[in-house]
């Protein structure tokens, strides 16, 4: 049997058809820049067509996390922004069981203001809560003020200390 050991921390970003563009891409390429191990994933398989019509083929789909899931701890999942994406992933009960696990192993979710809903509903389960101390503390929250370039620095900084 493989069992989780720390130096294999994966970051996930989750993504359906509608999602950011420039916001998705900005993720990926960053973080691969500096070395960290991030995965796109679709909820479907194959090609996932973003807002603007651009399409992405992600590194995996949905179906096939379960072993990375059973062999890698996951630090963070990242849900980019795009109106009909979210409401993709906020339906869809294994982004939620996937949070819910992530957020239980000491990982956290990064997600912007129109994202909030989906780790409110998925780990806290009441889509009423405010930004409270336990989703404060799981959930962080890019500011509508600040850029995304900005946001992907500060985080990819936080990843970058050692645990």
């Amino acid at each position: 049997m493989i069992t989780k050991t720390s130096n294999q921390r994966c970051i996930l970003i989750i993504i359906a058809d509608g999602f950011e563009e420039i916001e998705t891409i900005v993720w990926l390429s960053a973080m691969r820049q500096v070395g960290l191990w991030v995965k796109s994933v679709n909820v479907t398989s194959g090609l996932v067509s973003g807002a603007h019509g651009i399409w992405l083929m992600p590194d995996l789909a949905f179906a096939d996390l379960d072993h990375l899931l059973k062999t890698t701890v996951i630090s963070l999942v990242i849900l980019p922004e795009g109106e009909q994406s979210l409401a993709r992933l906020e339906a869809d009960p294994r982004v939620h069981k996937l949070l819910r696990q992530v957020v239980e192993q000491g990982g956290q979710i990064v997600t912007g203001p129109e994202g909030l809903r989906i780790p409110q509903v998925a780990v806290v389960g009441d889509t009423k809560a405010g930004v409270n101390g336990s989703l404060h503390e799981i959930v962080l929250l890019r500011d509508s003020a600040e850029s995304w370039e900005m946001f992907v620095q500060s985080i990819i900084q936080r990843l970058l200390q050692p645990w």
